[in-house]
Parts: structure tokens; sequence; C-alpha cells
């Protein structure tokens, strides 16, 4: 196939994005809109979060605010945090959506289907369901009829394809990769999977376009977002209050609001930019005069025990600390609130050929790990490196023991169990976590990789370029704490730890970051 010029790969990493907004954003316009939601907001033009809550009594007010903050980052709405409340002003994009919602509406009845196939045993001869068939030819014809429409060309077609296309591409992709058989191979064997591909512009003459070859080759970069799918197939539920059993687990024990395999598979393929910075920092540490390294590593939310297994390796082959091994023995800890977790740590890195231990913990305890760790291993949880990736975002959330006198900076939307919480307690709630930590991380420190949200106006003004409305709904959805970076940075400022300057990398290093690495004590 032929090379892809500058402009085409820009062109196709927008799809990416675009896409993941449309997947994230269509249930959440069909449900407001088949509750009144919109029609209200068209008939007030300007109105308070606090008004459309009173007006909707029965709609659950936190994910509400989380639904609607994820239409202002689309530009649908301004969202504006003032002194006294959310307002909520609807603008020229507004008005344009109206004319479509209808197809919202209609493509929104797939979600279910779509998440019955992530939820299917794989073969390569899987069907894609008839009602997605059928809405990828109305796709196709409609995108001839409204070809004038820049609107529609530019935003609702590839939302409404992003609907059909990421569930599929990623189901295929990611049990491609599972059982090491070439994508092309599937699609060969599939005759109803070819002609979906080639009403999407994925395939023609069975062969894959330019645009096909490249979303499939970058399919992972779909499997975060669409592994919450439970999720936003079910947004009805989470609005309507029915959302506890979301939060439970299934009797193998199995989260019941993400496919986490999936989200692991997504998040192994997009990572790999970030933990070669970690390598860089772990290097530069574990090179330095023994007495001045520590005496291993914590990974908390350890998974699998892949990135352990990853230290240990780098350590072993390119660093001094090698030599000292046999006399200091490299401790390598993994610590995870997932006891199925642990488990899967301890196979892989007996596997593996590596020593590791494991120890239950919970994020929001350190003090219970560390005593864990004396009386289990024999070590201080101080005299360890703190590895965390992606996790405090995602530590339960603790009401404030102490009442902030800062004003509130973040953005966000932030919901515990469907309760509104205030940014100001969220905010303090990150800086007391922070505190809790401090004592075991001032020695040796605490290095992590956190994700981050930006505000809505930022993100309108930047489609395509940022994956940032499908983290917003579905960390929101699901109890998750993405603050802003300056907000996440401010957060460690008054819990008194600092940032390594040498060693802070924002990705991407714009007003558009979504993550952030820091090496803190």
């Amino acid at each position: 196939m032929e090379q892809l010029t500058k402009e085409e790969k820009r062109t196709f990493r927008a799809l990416l994005f675009k896409h993941q907004d449309g997947l994230a954003i269509t249930s959440i316009i069909a449900v407001l809109n088949t509750n009144g939601v919109l029609d209200f907001c068209h008939q007030n033009q300007q109105t308070t979060l606090r008004h459309i809550i009173n007006q909707f009594p029965d709609l659950n007010a936190g994910y509400l605010n989380v639904a609607l903050r994820s239409l202002a980052s689309q530009g649908i709405f301004e969202y504006k945090d003032l002194s006294d409340g959310i307002v909520l002003q609807t603008t020229p994009k507004f008005t344009h959506l109206k004319k479509y919602i209808n197809l919202y509406m209609i493509f929104s009845e797939v979600y279910e289907t779509q998440l019955r196939l992530l939820d299917s045993e794989f073969k390569t001869s899987f069907s894609i369901g008839k009602e997605v068939l059928l809405l990828s030819e109305k796709l196709r014809e409609i995108r001839k009829e409204n070809n004038e429409d820049a609107y529609f060309q530019n935003e609702v077609l590839i939302h409404l394809e992003g609907v059909l296309l990421l569930p599929v591409l990623v189901y295929f992709n990611f049990n491609a990769d599972a059982q090491d058989i070439a994508a092309e191979t599937i699609i060969s064997k599939n005759q109803f999977l070819q002609q979906f591909l080639e009403n999407l512009s994925l395939l023609r003459n069975d062969e894959l376009t330019k645009k096909g070859q490249f979303l499939i080759d970058k399919s992972y970069a779909y499997g975060v977002t669409t592994s919450y799918l439970p999720v936003m197939t079910n947004v009805a539920d989470y609005l309507s209050g029915n959302f506890e059993h979301y939060f439970s687990r299934d009797k193998e024990g199995n989260e019941q609001h993400v496919f986490r395999t999936i989200n692991v598979w997504g998040s192994g393929g997009s990572h790999s930019t970030y933990f070669k910075k970690i390598d860089e920092i772990l290097l530069e540490i574990f090179n330095k005069p023994l007495d001045q390294q520590p005496k291993g590593i914590i990974d908390v939310g350890c998974g699998n025990g892949a990135l352990l297994e990853h230290m240990f390796n780098l350590i072993w082959n390119q660093t001094n600390r090698r030599d000292d091994l046999d006399k200091n023995k490299l401790i390598l800890i993994g610590a995870d609130y997932n006891k199925e977790a642990l488990l899967s740590t301890q196979r892989n890195l007996k596997k593996a050929d590596v020593w590791a231990e494991v120890v239950w913990g919970d994020i929001g305890n350190p003090v219970e790990i560390d005593e864990k760790l004396g009386n289990l291993y024999g070590v201080k949880l101080e005299d360890l490196l703190n590895i965390r990736s992606f996790l405090d975002h995602n530590r339960p959330f603790n009401v404030p023991k102490n009442k902030s006198s800062y004003t509130p900076n973040s953005s966000g939307a932030f919901a515990h169990r469907g309760v509104l919480l205030n940014n100001t307690d969220v905010e303090q709630s990150l800086v007391e976590h922070f505190l809790k930590w401090k004592p075991y991380i001032q020695k040796h420190g605490l290095l992590l990789i956190e994700l981050h949200t930006i505000d809505p106006k930022t993100v309108s003004l930047n489609l395509g370029k940022t994956p940032c409305t499908a983290y917003d709904v579905t960390h929101g959805f699901s109890d998750q704490y993405i603050v802003e970076v300056e907000v996440f940075n401010k957060a460690l400022e008054r819990a008194g730890l600092g940032l390594n300057k040498e060693h802070y990398y924002k990705f991407p290093d714009s007003e558009l970051s979504t993550v952030s690495i820091n090496l803190i004590s």
C-alpha cells in the first residue's frame, strides 16, 4: 500500500479522536433528548445546572452534570463554573445538532448489539449484527445526501461512524492479537464484515483503503474508550439512578462497568511512549551509588505484573545494580486491591523467573500497606521507590476531613455513586490523599503517570486533537476523578510535595495535555 502523506495521517488521526467522541456522546444525546432535557435547554438557551436539576428531579444530578459537560466539550453548550454555580448556554452548534438528533436516536439503538458482540466468544466468522450492517449502509447513503453540510461531514457523520466502527474493530483486533491471527485473515473470511467495512470506506475491491489500514493498525487506540461500552450503553440507568449493580462484580469477580482485558490491551498499545520516559528515570535512579538507591520498587495497582517484570529486566540488563543483586537483593512488590490481580501477578512473575512478592493494598490506605510490608517482608514502604500508573484518579472518593479555603480551579464534573460533588471537595480530597502518602515517599519518591481532563472550551476548539471528551464520559460515569494538569500539580504543592523538574513531562506538551509523568518527593 502507498505511504500515507502527512496530511492523510493528520486526517486519520483526527478520526481516531472524533470516533471516540461519537461513541461517548451518542447515547448521552439520545437519553437527554428522550427525557426532555435538550428541549428545555433549547427553550431557555441560558440556564443553570441547578435549574436543570430542579426541573428534572427524577434524573440523577451527579451523572446529569457529567453528561452536560461532555456536550459542552463538543461545543454544544458553553459551560461556566461561576461563583454562584454552573451556567449553561446553548451555542449555534446546538441549533445544528437539533437538525440531526433523530440520527443520534437511531444509532443509539445499536449499543446493546455492540455490547453483546464485545461480550461474545470470538469466531473468525463472527456476526456484526444485522442492525449494525444496515446502519452502515444508511450512513453511506446519508453521507451523499448531506455532502454540502460541513457540520454533518466533519462531526455528525464521524460520530455515528464511531458508534458502528469502534466495537467491531476493537473486537476483532483484540481477539486477533490474542490468538495471533492477522486482521486481514479475519476480514477475508467474513463476507458481512467485508460489506460493513466497504460501507464505511475502509475496504474497496477486497483491499483495505488507506483509511482502513490506518484505523485497523491503530485500533488499540480505541481500546480504552470501547472497554467502557457497558457504561455508555446504560447511560439511561445512570441518569435514572439504577446504577448500583454496575459498581459490583459478577460471580466470577469480573467488573460490570468495563471489559478489563480490553482496557488493558488498549492501554498497553497506547502507553508505550509514556513508559519510555519511565525507563529513563529508572535508569538514572538505579545507576546511582548503592547507598543512594531505594531497596526496591513497589507498584501499587500492579495489575498482571507486566510493569514489574519490565522494570526488573530493565534494571538487570541496563544498570549497575545488577552487580550488587547477590548481596543486596532488589525488592519487588506488587500491590493491588483486586485479589485476582495479585494471583495473576504471582503467576506471571514466577513464569518469567522474576523474584517478587505481592500484598493486598488500598491506594487510599498507605499506613496499612506499610504495616503489611513490615510484617510480611521486613521492609518499610519509605525504603522503596513507589510507582503508580493511571491509578490515583481511580481511588475511592473520601469526603475531605478539612474544609478548604481555596477557590476550586477544576472545570471537571464529578460524582460519587450519583451524588453531585463540589469541586472544592474533589480538590481537597486529592490534597488529603497526597498527605497520607507524604511520609512514605519523601525518601525515594513517587513515580507516577496520571490522566487529566481539559476545560470544555479548550476541547471544543480542538476537536479531532484530543480524546478528552471520551475520557470525561467514561471516567465521569464510573466515579473516577481526573483533574487538569495544573490542578493536579497544585494539589501536590498544597500537600507540601515537590516535583522533580528534570523528570516532569506532559503529553502532549501543550494546553491539550491529558497525561503527565511526575517524580514526586
